[in-house]
């Protein structure tokens, strides 16, 4: 396993976050496999590698999908509102990092997030209540709040709203990974090539899984 695939694997757990928050929002429900796939990697807290966060990559196609229309070079392609999703994960990553006391106050949570597990689903209504809150309490005041558009009748229920949060956080744990395997803002800019080749490669790989 390459740096570059391990890269590649945590930026398109990013984009399916980011697009899992728009389509929650609009009250276009994603599979619960997926999301599970998402909310899992929180509690994994010390990886020896990117599979040990990450357990079915067949669950990320719609996320390799996405990194691939984002790093196509088309704007038209690209989706305004889901690239500022990404910026704004992206940014309270790299602050969550730079804060000893928010790092702390969110490993307890995960920590007590991890007991109920035992009698809970990971996407059991309180579970996603407790991530949302995390979120809430220690991840959005660090940074800029990212602000969330949809439908205002789907935005208003407290289940979706929890379910946006609880992305939101799995996003910024997927791209608090991503640095951690060496992954730099800097690299949209001079080194996009490698990663639109990694994820190329990865998309193949998991649309091959898909029909076999």
């Amino acid at each position: 396993m390459t740096s570059q695939r391990n890269q590649t694997i945590a930026l398109v757990a990013v984009c399916q976050c980011a697009l899992f928050v728009s389509k929650t929002a609009k009250g276009q429900a994603p599979s619960a496999d997926s999301i599970s796939t998402l909310l899992n990697a929180l509690t994994i807290t010390s990886p020896d590698s990117v599979f040990d966060v990450y357990t079915n990559l067949d669950d990320l196609l719609p996320g390799c999908e996405l990194l691939l229309k984002q790093l196509s070079g088309n704007a038209d392609k690209k989706d305004i509102e889901i690239t500022r999703y990404l910026a704004g994960v992206m940014s309270l990553a790299k602050k969550l990092m730079n804060n000893n006391d928010a790092l702390s106050e969110l490993k307890q949570t995960i920590g007590l997030v991890e007991r109920r597990l035992e009698h809970f689903d990971i996407s059991d209504d309180s579970i996603v209540a407790n991530f949302a809150d995390a979120y809430s309490k220690t991840i959005s005041p660090i940074g800029q709040k990212i602000q969330v558009v949809g439908n205002p009748d789907v935005l208003r229920q407290t289940s979706i709203q929890n379910k946006v949060r609880a992305l939101l956080l799995a996003g910024v744990r997927a791209a608090v990974l991503w640095r951690q395997m060496g992954g730099k803002r800097r690299q949209f800019l001079l080194g996009r090539k490698p990663i639109l080749q990694d994820a190329i490669l990865f998309h193949k790989e998991l649309t091959s899984n898909q029909l076999t």
